[in-house]
């Protein structure tokens, strides 16, 4: 524990009681979030993407994680780092990931293998990138890029920005999905330097929520169209219903 800590400890979300952004009690009211295919979000073990999504060429996404619904507990987290700019709340938050990637058979079996061959990583966590404007001008950072790399640090693997956004879109949750599909197009494109990339197996691409995945998909086709072989998997907080 910091002096910073004894000086201003931290206080539940919910009650307010001190030295945890939740205390035991209140940790019982995040609710997990069923096993579901990222794309029709029925039922799908291990948040696989399901067989006959996985028949629709438009939809690559190879799997998600949602390790909460979208709860009240859950609610404040992310306004409070989205919307405040609380840094503080990451750790506790990515502590909770982690837990769920190794209580999933996938990831965990990915995380047991032996990472590094020579030079090369074989799974690697990105984010999705923000535009400049949204990121300089509105919210002066982007809370995916510090998920990702707490994320990663906890896992003991490299997080890389590998993909740039090239123009300003509206907010997804104001679209119908027509609409956040034309919203997407064209919307990212790789950076200068993606050689890395040769020897990945696995991309875990990291965000606060879900709504219906168009993001993440358009992201995971970018990848796919270049690297096919590469499985792109999508670790996030938690889902709200549309």
């Amino acid at each position: 524990m910091s002096i910073l800590d004894l000086i201003f400890p931290r206080q539940c979300l919910d009650c307010g009681k001190t030295w945890d952004y939740f205390c035991k009690e209140c940790k019982k009211k995040l609710q997990p979030h069923m096993e579901i295919c990222p794309s029709c979000h029925k039922y799908s073990t291990d948040y696989e993407t399901c067989l006959d999504c996985r028949s629709n060429k438009s939809f690559v996404l190879d799997g998600i994680l949602v390790p909460f619904s979208y709860s009240w507990p859950l609610k404040k987290i992310v306004l409070r780092l989205k919307y405040y700019h609380k840094k503080d709340v990451i750790d506790f938050a990515i502590d909770r990931v982690v837990l769920a990637i190794y209580a999933n058979r996938i990831l965990y079996n990915k995380m047991e293998t032996p990472q590094k061959s020579g030079q090369e990583w074989r799974v690697i966590v990105s984010w999705i990138p923000s535009h400049r404007y949204r990121r300089y001008f509105v919210k002066w950072y982007n809370q995916s890029y510090l998920l990702a790399k707490d994320l990663a640090k906890k896992l003991n693997i490299p997080y890389k920005n590998f993909m740039k956004k090239n123009k300003r879109t509206k907010s997804q949750a104001s679209l119908d999905r027509v609409g956040r599909l034309k919203n997407l197009e064209n919307a990212f494109e790789f950076k200068w330097d993606i050689s890395f990339l040769d020897n990945t197996d696995t991309v875990i691409l990291v965000d606060d929520i879900t709504t219906t995945g168009s993001t993440m998909n358009e992201v995971a086709k970018l990848i796919k169209n270049y690297f096919p072989r590469i499985s792109v998997r999508w670790v996030v907080l938690g889902r709200k219903d549309r």
